[in-house]
């Protein structure tokens, strides 16, 4: 069939091409596809085959011997690793404490290589490893899918005597294993051995943990806590700890007041601990105390950089500002409120008279207490600001049970003005006194420490809430040292760090070096 059409005065004729040629020409250009495409096919094919050629030199991903990740290695480099393996001590602990480690050949333990070449052969082969066009097809397919292939776990067949491994929990038994220890005074060395625990192996519990450390191949699991059945040690006479204090006093030349008391059995020791003292910014706790139990949380934005102030930084400007907030305007009323929430206390032998650097012009208030009536020893306390390490003892330890379960002295008494949530903050503000550490210097780094201390030019002072490792090792401990005339920083710090060590060894059993002011 033709097209006929006209072009000026040309007429033009076409016809269409023969159907026999348009079809050879489409036959051609599918064949053409189909190479291009056969081609394709087999060079991937070809390229696939040669990977898994490839492979199969070496072991497959996800593939260890006893926890051991072998994968990716010859069979015989794994082989070698596993055997290195075992040759390797196994690391023991006996109460948390590492011990000396047991070395393989101590219990005979050995790897039966020939059956663990025949182990991993045979999983393997299960594996489809063999090198079979079937293995081929098998993981053609897994790469055409996107599977990962499973993680192959072989056994090692490892060896020991179990005489020898029971052997071993006896000895170390006999070696570790002890009843409970007094505390035991060292005079020679102005300290003293805290009471310890008794330790008892627990050989039936420990034995499956260290079979199964001495199976393992992978070293992260060549290690076992030996399961240890413990005994609480004998509560200390506070004398021991008391006759320390002495030692570590010797060369002090003044007179010193500590008071220390666990917050969880309620121990005390104490040394001049109801001779009065001057108050100085320790007292602070109380007014901090005082407010709290005025104004509820949270504390006005003034009121709280006040408090910030007083207990982080000593300021005594602070203190005063907070004094006339609970004096109506008047700071020396405030004082004289402050005095009279701590006899509610019961701590008659605390008070202030009148606020920090306004004493000019005040007379003496004449203010006679059970503490500054003795004369036994003469410390020279402020007539305007006193207390004693007792009575500082005592607040703090309200504090402490009020944060820490609701109870205690504050609680008893104002159920309703002061919460736990009130004495947890004004606790943690203590916390965040780094001005002079003094009693903290003496304990293990990262103790934590919420204290308040204070001086003048003859007396230093520190009264703290120590946080031991648990709950049953927590204590309050309060110092005062006087000197007459003049108490020198350099002979007082080393001094509250040795009382510091000595107090929180005795109440949570540490045994380590103390760290050096």
């Amino acid at each position: 069939m033709a097209a006929r059409y006209t072009h000026g005065n040309i007429e033009h004729v076409e016809s269409n091409p023969p159907r026999n040629t348009m079809r050879q020409r489409r036959s051609t250009g599918c064949g053409f596809l189909f190479l291009i495409f056969a081609s394709i096919l087999i060079l991937g094919a070809a390229w696939l085959y040669t990977t898994w050629r490839s492979s199969q030199s070496v072991l497959p991903s996800g593939l260890s011997i006893n926890g051991l990740d072998v994968s990716g290695m010859t069979r015989a480099q794994a082989l070698a690793t596993v055997e290195q393996a075992y040759t390797r001590p196994i690391s023991v602990t006996y109460g948390g404490e590492p011990i000396p480690p047991l070395l393989p050949e101590v219990i005979e333990l050995r790897v039966d290589m020939e059956a663990t070449a025949q182990n991993l052969d045979t999983a393997l082969e299960e594996q489809g490893q063999s090198g079979s066009i079937l293995a081929f097809v098998n993981y053609l397919m897994r790469q055409l899918s996107g599977q990962r292939p499973e993680a192959i776990q072989v056994p090692a067949v490892v060896l020991y005597s179990r005489e020898r491994v029971d052997a071993y929990l006896q000895r170390v038994a006999q070696k570790y294993d002890h009843p409970p220890l007094k505390a035991v005074a060292l005079p020679e060395a102005r300290t003293f051995r805290p009471p310890m625990k008794g330790t008892r192996l627990n050989v039936e519990a420990s034995l499956p943990l260290l079979i199964s450390a001495l199976r393992a191949a992978d070293p992260a699991d060549r290690q076992v806590d030996l399961v240890v059945e413990t005994e609480p040690p004998p509560v200390a006479s506070p004398e021991i700890l008391r006759r320390a204090w002495i030692s570590a006093l010797e060369d002090f030349g003044g007179v010193p007041g500590i008071f220390g008391k666990s917050l969880a059995n309620g121990q005390e020791v104490c040394l001049n601990c109801d001779v009065a003292f001057a108050g100085l910014s320790t007292m602070k706790i109380g007014i901090a105390a005082e407010i709290y139990r005025r104004y509820e949380l949270p504390l006005a934005p003034q009121l709280s950089a006040a408090m910030k102030g007083m207990l982080t930084e000593s300021d005594n400007a602070a203190a005063n500002k907070l004094l006339a907030e609970i004096g109506a305007g008047d700071p020396y009323t405030g004082a004289l409120a402050v005095t009279t929430f701590l006899h509610s206390l019961g701590l008659r032998n605390s008070f202030i008279a009148a606020p920090y650097d306004l004493k000019e012009g005040v007379p003496d208030p004449q203010i006679v207490t059970p503490a500054n009536s003795q004369t036994a020893l003469n410390t020279d306390p402020d007539p305007y600001i006193q207390t004693t390490p007792t009575d500082l003892g005592l607040l703090l330890e309200g504090l402490y049970q009020c944060a820490h379960g609701g109870g205690g002295l504050l609680r008893a008494l104002y159920p309703r003005e002061i919460t736990p949530a009130e004495c947890e903050e004004l606790i943690t503000w203590m916390a965040h006194n780094k001005i002079n550490a003094l009693l903290g210097q003496g304990m293990p780094p990262g103790t934590r420490v919420a204290h308040k201390h204070g001086w003048r030019g003859d007396t230093h002072a520190d009264a703290a809430i120590v946080y031991g490792p648990d709950p049953e090792t927590d204590f309050v401990l309060v110092v005062f040292l006087y000197q007459p005339e003049w108490l020198v920083w350099e002979e007082s710090v080393p001094t509250f760090a040795a009382i510091g060590s000595l107090t929180y060894r005795f109440f949570t059993g540490f045994t380590g070096s103390p760290p050096t002011p």
